[in-house]
């Protein structure tokens, strides 16, 4: 487990300090369960508390792009999660981008347990939808081209920062599906998405969430933010930058890039 602890320390590193890694760092693990492991190590370096999970490449474009057939989780930490609108320091060798999501807030936990848990039992859990904006990253040198399944989910799925925009309690009655967004970046559209485009159905990616993580022996606790992957792909910004998702009658979320310096 030396090589599992070498490499966290290496990435969490990079995730505070800045800079990137080369690729053949990630040739000491097996597989994708190896990368998990990694992001226990990181978990336990970092001693934050947490806020939730990033759930992404939850399409089959961003799945294609890592060559994985299913999507990657990673924990999120409390002092790298917002507010709208906020602003965000990215060190820029790490190739920042936004991603618009819909996620969700929880009421109750969701622990592990041997038995499935139910797409009713899930979404019983749901306290609120909660329109978001994901800014990524990439602690690996050549960015996200080609990356692969086991280096993405050892660089904690790509997440840097996640910006929260207004809850909605009557959840229920929203069509998330069909429910569109919006982004724009310096005033200027650039793309818009529908929910359907996380999975078929961002509910479903709760469902997956709630089983995936019971099945590596981590929780969903009361208070936590499940994201569901990009609605609106993968959009590269910088310095200066403010990108603004618009989710209609859900409410905008917003960001002001800035650059970081390396330590």
């Amino acid at each position: 487990m030396d090589h599992v602890r070498d490499l966290a320390a290496r990435l969490w590193r990079a995730r505070i300090d800045g800079g990137t890694l080369p690729r053949e760092a990630t040739d000491v693990l097996g597989g994708v369960g190896a990368a998990y492991n990694v992001q226990r190590e990181m978990v336990a370096l970092a001693s934050l508390p947490r806020a939730g999970w990033k759930v992404g490449a939850t399409n089959a474009a961003m799945q294609t792009l890592f060559g994985i057939d299913e999507p990657a989780s990673a924990p999120m930490f409390q002092p790298f999660c917002f507010a709208s609108p906020a602003e965000l320091a990215v060190f820029p060798d790490q190739g920042a981008s936004v991603e618009c999501e819909f996620a969700f807030l929880f009421a109750r936990d969701l622990p592990p347990r041997p038995q499935g848990y139910t797409r009713a039992e899930v979404l019983d859990a749901v306290e609120a939808l909660v329109p978001a904006i994901e800014v990524v990253g990439c602690r690996f040198a050549g960015g996200f081209g080609e990356l692969g399944g086991v280096r993405l989910v050892a660089d904690m799925s790509g997440n840097s920062a996640f910006v929260a925009g207004p809850r909605t309690a009557d959840w229920q009655a929203v069509d998330v599906k069909g429910q569109g967004v919006r982004l724009f970046v310096n005033d200027a559209f650039v793309v818009e998405g529908v929910g359907a485009n996380a999975l078929g159905d961002p509910l479903s990616v709760l469902e997956w969430t709630a089983n995936h993580l019971s099945a590596l022996e981590d929780a969903i606790l009361a208070g936590e933010i499940i994201t569901t992957g990009t609605c609106t792909g993968v959009t590269p910004v910088s310095a200066g930058d403010v990108a603004v998702a618009d989710f209609g009658d859900l409410g905008r979320v917003e960001v002001r890039i800035s650059n970081k310096s390396q330590q």
